[in-house]
């Protein structure tokens, strides 16, 4: 017993003195390196919290993008250009409140009526055509580096540990459903027999 006491002993001294030691050095971060930008000690409004990403941190304290101040500053004066944009991609939301007012519509076309009713050959050609074919959803930019194969892009090997992550997220949830199902048939053949 008394050796068992001792031994708690010293753990607890050596402990307490290896835990005293002075710590580092406390070293004072110089005045210019200090980060002058406010700070926003107050909760977010409903509009600073829908509309963030316009604002400026300095001028507003929160970190958007400063497009508002673009806006009133730099751009104020200037007229600008009429840009036509063609999205040569899948996944695209028309629906988005930012294409709204800028999408194209082809107005001699009838939506979803199955016609070609501007008779250019293309039936319900209402912002354009899908000339990819059916793909609708997105495709991420991992999927389109390993679909090249050059293993010598230097973003290859972080594009194949993303699409492993994936695969196996979904492998496991496969695996989860295929037991599920496999569970209720189980219960199923055991209720058909009562």
């Amino acid at each position: 017993m008394k050796t068992i006491k001792l031994l708690l002993a010293s753990i607890f001294i050596a402990t307490l003195i290896t835990s005293c030691g002075s710590g580092a050095a406390i070293i004072s971060t110089p005045v210019e390196n200090i980060d002058s930008s406010p700070l926003k000690v107050s909760e977010l409004t409903e509009s600073e919290k829908h509309n963030w990403g316009h604002l400026d941190l300095v001028k507003d304290t929160i970190p958007g993008m400063s497009v508002n101040k673009a806006y009133a500053e730099i751009i104020k004066n200037k007229k600008g250009n009429t840009i036509v944009v063609a999205v040569i991609d899948t996944g695209i939301d028309i629906d988005h409140e930012d294409l709204n007012d800028v999408i194209w519509t082809n107005s001699k076309e009838i939506p979803n009526n199955g016609k070609d009713d501007d008779n250019n050959g293309y039936v319900d050609d209402i912002h354009g055509w899908n000339f990819l074919g059916d793909g609708y959803h997105e495709q991420l930019e991992f999927v389109r580096i390993l679909a090249t194969g050059d293993t010598s892009n230097p973003y290859y090997e972080r594009a194949k540990a993303e699409y492993d992550t994936e695969y196996q997220k979904w492998l496991g949830r496969k695996t989860q459903y295929d037991q599920i199902y496999q569970q209720i048939t189980n219960a199923d053949e055991v209720l058909v027999k009562h």
